[in-house]
């Protein structure tokens, strides 16, 4: 038997408790301990707070002086006299494995002892889990996550930068790809993981999606916000712009030709409107209607003309190549790279994505089948990651992306799709989307205005775990919500393949150049 750390003391309640601590075996801040409840239930606790004193010189008025002068005649004394108390916050009872919450207060004069490592290792393993590092307190224990809770919960990566984000996304995407076949679709806004290897040192089992849409699945207003037309400010034009839509839709154009053809009704309506003429289009019912054009309407049919003309002539790609939903592979880390698009167009891009993954599960789920026809993934359960979220989730925003994020983190789990979020700046999110992700992982937050901002959006963080935030170090996380058991501090395993986000190695480049330069200034010297 463990021998015991502490004796409860003072006043205990259900939530924490106080106990003198035993001088020859003083547990670390972060330790996990065990005491009874006055039902004599084992109750798990942890170490939150640790201070020592001496009663017979606690009195502050005792100069340094008067210490030096007679510390050596009664140092046995005072030895005897040091006290080390310490505090806990209690986690739960524990039955069977579980932890369930504590309703009974602290027994007075219970013994405080550390908790089993074989308990903890019991209670941080999970059998369809990954393993994410080992705790802290504990380098021996692992610690894994429940992967169905973390998808289908929901979850959130966030730190400083340079905190190991990246580092800790890349080890989820291995372990749910490699060792349990999971499908997990990556929106990368700078191409950072087209380079990803697996720890295998393989790139088996990666897919680069290039951000290729068909625009005649697009909504109209999906349309126009792709285009550039703004949202509030050019009700005309998009007004003028879904007219134009809905009549090159209903005449089945596609990729590239559709947008062309766009273009030619823009300028037919131009010249209507230069001569106040009558133009035919079909609206959302496909239903031939008439409207007259006149000179008020030119400015914003020429404003269309420039939008969409600009657009081709920047991202054609997007419309020549296949639509990445039919792009997308089950059992695949399936990267989205959006590098060289705008973070407007993104923001379409993902919108448009997110709708047809969680339509298409929805449809499949219910037994409807032309969904999986459009995007063979939706065969199976989804797991979305956003690098970057505030760019598609910026806090106070209402657009598409937020409006898809929602629906995902309200209906996700009923259907098999689940959400990530990764952000270095928490502050800048959306409310509603982080407070829906129910695990988090939060690395080194040192900005104040950011760790309350977490700890706003998550029922799991207090006061005493925003401090172990802010005392962590590179590559450590506090992890808290439903795919872990107990909320534990973690030392996220490294990564042992490939993956983007590293610093520039500034030195080495500038070093490298200089090699270079001397080495043409000898080949230069031979030549003469």
């Amino acid at each position: 038997m463990k021998v015991a750390v502490g004796l409860v003391m003072g006043k205990s309640s259900i939530s924490e408790f106080s106990f003198a601590v035993n001088p020859s075996c003083i547990p670390k801040f972060g330790e996990y301990v065990m005491a009874e409840n006055r039902d004599g239930e084992g109750v798990i606790g942890i170490v939150r707070e640790i201070s020592n004193f001496n009663r017979m010189i606690i009195d502050e008025g005792f100069s340094f002086e008067y210490l030096v002068k007679n510390i050596d005649f009664s140092r046995k004394l005072l030895e005897k006299n040091d006290v080390v108390v310490a505090s806990a916050t209690v986690i739960g009872v524990i039955r069977g494995g579980e932890v369930y919450p504590n309703r009974v207060p602290i027994k007075p004069n219970s013994e405080v002892r550390l908790a089993d490592d074989e308990l903890l290792s019991t209670l941080f393993r999970c059998k369809s889990g990954v393993e994410i590092g080992q705790m802290i307190a504990r380098p021996d224990i692992s610690v894994s996550l429940d992967i169905k809770q973390l998808v289908l919960r929901h979850f959130a990566i966030l730190s400083v930068t340079g905190g190991g984000k990246s580092n800790t996304v890349a080890v989820l995407v291995n372990d749910v790809v490699r060792k349990l076949n999971g499908t997990v679709v990556l929106i990368d806004p700078h191409g950072e993981y087209v380079s990803y290897t697996f720890e295998d040192g393989s790139e088996n089992g990666k897919n680069v999606v290039p951000a290729g849409i068909r625009p005649e699945r697009l909504e109209p207003w999906e349309f126009a916000s792709l285009v550039g037309i703004d949202r509030e400010k050019a009700a005309v034009q998009r007004m003028h712009m879904e007219r134009i839509f809905t009549t090159v839709k209903k005449e089945g154009k596609s990729g590239k030709e559709f947008m062309e053809r766009v273009l030619d009704i823009a300028e037919e309506w131009i010249n209507l409107a230069s001569a106040k003429g009558e133009a035919e289009y079909y609206d959302f019912g496909g239903v031939k209607r008439a409207v007259m054009l006149d000179r008020q309407d030119l400015n914003a049919l020429a404003r269309i003309k420039e939008y969409v003309a600009s657009f081709m002539r920047r991202y054609e790609d997007l419309l020549s190549q296949n639509d990445m939903l039919a792009s997308i592979k089950s059992g695949y880390l399936n990267v989205v790279n959006l590098s060289g698009f705008d973070e407007g167009q993104m923001r379409v891009v993902v919108a448009y994505l997110l709708r047809n993954l969680l339509l298409g599960r929805i449809n499949f789920v219910r037994g409807k089948q032309g969904w999986a026809r459009i995007c063979p993934a939706v065969r199976k359960p989804l797991l979305v990651v956003f690098e970057e979220g505030h760019i598609f989730a910026p806090k106070g925003a209402g657009n598409d992306v937020v409006t898809w994020m929602g629906r995902i983190a309200r209906e996700g789990r009923k259907f098999g799709i689940g959400l990530g979020i990764v952000s270095q700046r928490p502050k800048r999110l959306n409310d509603d989307v982080l407070s829906q992700c129910n695990t988090k992982i939060i690395l080194r937050i040192t900005e104040p205005n950011d760790q309350r901002y977490v700890q706003h959006a998550s029922e799991h963080i207090s006061e005493d775990l925003l401090s172990d935030i802010a005392s962590l170090g590179v590559g450590e996380a506090v992890i808290v919500g439903p795919a872990v058991k107990l909320p534990v501090a973690v030392k996220i395993r490294k990564f042992a393949g490939n993956y983007g986000g590293r610093d520039i190695d500034v030195i080495g480049e500038w070093l490298s150049e200089e090699e270079e330069q001397k080495r043409q200034i000898t080949l230069e010297d031979l030549a003469v």
